[in-house]
């Protein structure tokens, strides 16, 4: 029997399930079976979700009371594995949809929001798994503004002080994320709070999460769906610590496996070595100009994805040199080792002095795809997106599209829309989007299909199909990352594929495989593939997507078996892999999803690049449906992109 008392090691073994409702929570035994099939994380919420969804059916309003929201951990978590710090939320995600019919779309069908997994670092993760709980399961809508306290005396459901709030434009509203944050640890000193800010509380699609300050559970909109259930915030302090099935081995592999990982981010033919130096800033060099063991460059997006390179002179003034001259001492995740790529940042004058940390990689190339090239802009707008609760990489894709609209002259019914490199107007646009106190920020705060329609709706003379041109984020999209679509097919297949959403970039990478020469149809589709069910365990257990080792090799099968007894084999944990990329995709399969989703490409990113490295390249949509093809084909799904039945038995899931 375990210190837990329920025969669990590594996890504690419990589950809280918390109903807004009718303000109640009880707390059950995990099942071993559930744990050992989807590993922790976010396979056990995939599970838990489907589940849930098999129930009610299925859930056409992400804002309704029956979206559920799942705050966990893995079992790694709060161990001495370095990285072992990554939290996750899962939900039905209010960006991802396109209910309404969309004639810019060819074949729509109505899709009403996707599953959406988010992962987050900070003490937040580690000290929820303190207080006794693998995850945080929050169903249904609280009646008035209310927040989560989780202690090792148990869970309770308090109402929402006052003091969490202010009135901003003669309207009642969440004070920043900061201000929440300070005023809850002073209540309960040592704690960690996850909250939402103004932008959750006004339901902006996209809003985050935010722990630790600018800790961010970010994309698909988690603060938006807390703001629906009157939900503020979720508070934790514990000290239980974490049980191992074989403390000694665990012990002797941990010190082990610490040594790789170090070894690893040592070797300068490792991009691991960059981290604690550039953070992710050294893709800025690598994907404008191939440094930083890169190849040509030419995939750092530029007004809107309209090109890939831009002049040099205006890319070093955001490049990573530019952001390595404002950083500061690390300030990493909680359990970080080695890797250690979060350092503060600060601006010494001008009207964005302040301090903070340093924007990562894929924020600041989406604002530089809206022509920014303003560094102290760049680190205020960073900064104010923490306070508010903004989705910095949403943003930056709303943002592109709203500033295409507006230099179109689509926009002209809005007042104050932002200009392509406008510092000032996108603060200000910022603002209005969080705070929905002006036409033009209550028009962007929506899923962007609804943008297209109402901006259609104020616009006599051109098409709704012009307009949808502007918005690569149109279908439910959830926003492309920082390597532009056009360059590289197989990327093109992992946005397009992402089971939360079209552009997401983490759940596949294929741009060191692509510059080194990888290509075809089937093979560009295994890699995807296999990309996504690796990311799916990395997920599961908590780890850092930059954590170095290869979670299949001996050594760490061994060091999981240490910790919580439970034997894998690369086959067998690959297999969870699979399973859990499987389930989340039945999930968007009754959420709408099909292979009319995926096939759809936003018309901008079938006009070839005009310059740079890949000049002439843009996506080539039969070439795509071939990949398309190749992929259903990997998982064993029908060309429709449906999980069949029988997949799902051969995984093991009933």
């Amino acid at each position: 029997m375990s210190a837990n008392g329920n025969g669990f090691f590594g996890y504690t073994g419990r589950i809280a399930y918390v109903d807004l409702t009718n303000r109640s929570v009880r707390i059950e035994d995990a099942d071993p079976g559930l744990y050992r099939d989807f590993v922790g994380g976010r396979g056990v919420q995939a599970r838990l979700l489907f589940d849930h969804l098999k129930r009610i059916g299925t859930l056409k309003d992400p804002f309704a009371p029956e979206n559920r929201i799942i705050l966990g951990t893995g079992a790694p978590n709060d161990t001495f594995i370095p990285t072992a710090g990554r939290g996750s939320c899962s939900f039905i995600s209010p960006m991802t949809r396109s209910p309404e019919p969309a004639s810019w779309v060819p074949g729509h069908r109505p899709v009403y929001g996707l599953i959406t997994h988010s992962s987050a670092g900070g003490l937040f993760p580690n000290m929820l798994k303190r207080v006794g709980f693998d995850h945080l399961v929050i169903d249904g809508q609280a009646d008035r503004p209310v927040r989560i306290q989780a202690t090792e005396e148990g869970v309770r459901i308090l109402d929402a002080e006052e003091e969490l709030f202010e009135t901003a434009g003669g309207r009642k509203t969440v004070r920043t994320a900061s201000a929440i944050t300070d005023f809850l640890t002073a209540l309960l000193p040592g704690s960690s709070t996850m909250c939402l800010g103004p932008a959750g509380w006004n339901k902006v699609a996209f809003a985050c999460l935010t722990g630790d300050y600018h800790r961010n559970f970010g994309r698909g909109g988690a603060g938006a769906v807390f703001g629906s259930k009157n939900l503020v915030a979720v508070t934790a302090l514990g000290r239980r610590a974490t049980t191992h099935a074989d403390a000694e081995a665990f012990r002797r592999l941990s010190k082990e496996l610490d040594a790789s990982v170090k070894a690893h981010v040592g070797d300068p033919k490792w991009t691991a070595s960059f981290r604690p130096t550039t953070g992710t800033t050294w893709w800025l060099d690598r994907a404008f100009n191939g440094k930083y063991l890169g190849k040509d460059g030419g995939y750092l997006p530029w007004h809107n994805f309209d090109e890939g390179t831009f002049a040099a002179d205006l890319q070093a003034k955001v490049g990573t040199d530019a952001f390595l001259q404002i950083s500061g001492k690390h300030h990493v995740c909680n359990r970080c080792r080695h890797i250690m790529c979060t350092r503060t940042a600060k601006i010494e004058g001008g009207p964005y002095a302040a301090e903070g940390v340093r924007p990562e990689f894929e924020t600041i190339a989406l604002w530089i795809n809206c022509c920014l090239t303003d560094r102290e802009a760049i680190f205020h707008l960073n900064r104010r997106c923490n306070e508010l609760g903004v989705d910095t990489m949403t943003f930056g894709n709303v943002t592109s599209g709203a500033m295409d609209l507006e230099e179109k002259g689509f926009l002209k019914a809005f007042a104050d829309a932002p200009r392509f490199g406008d510092a000032a107007g996108m603060v200000r646009f910022l603002e209005d989007v969080a705070r929905q106190a002006t036409d033009l920020g209550r028009l962007f705060g929506q899923p962007s299909d609804a943008v297209i329609t109402r901006v259609a709706s104020r616009n006599d003379g051109p098409s709704v199909e012009d307009i949808a041109r502007c918005v690569v984020t149109a279908y439910g999209g959830l926003g492309y990352a920082g390597i532009g679509p056009k360059a590289f097919p197989g990327m093109h297949t992992a946005y397009g594929t992402s089971n939360r959403g079209r552009g997401d970039h983490t759940y596949a990478w294929t741009i060191q495989a692509e510059e080194g020469g990888l290509a075809g149809a089937g093979n560009l589709a295994a890699y995807v593939a296999g990309g996504q069910g690796g990311k799916a365990l990395v997920d599961s257990l908590g780890l850092c997507d930059f954590f170095t080792e290869d979670i299949t090799s001996d050594l760490f099968l061994g060091l999981y078996k240490a910790l919580t007894g439970i034997e894998y084999t690369a086959e067998t944990l690959g297999a969870c892999g699979r399973r859990i990329y499987n389930i989340e995709r039945r999930v968007n399969n009754r959420q709408g999803r099909t292979r009319a989703y995926d096939a759809y490409v936003p018309p901008k990113l079938t006009v070839p690049l005009t310059a740079g490295a890949h000049k002439g390249k843009a996506v080539d949509v039969k070439y795509y449906n071939e990949i398309l093809d190749a992929y259903y084909a990997h998982y064993g799904w029908t060309a429709d992109g449906l999980v069949p039945d029988a997949v799902l038995k051969a995984l093991g899931i009933d």
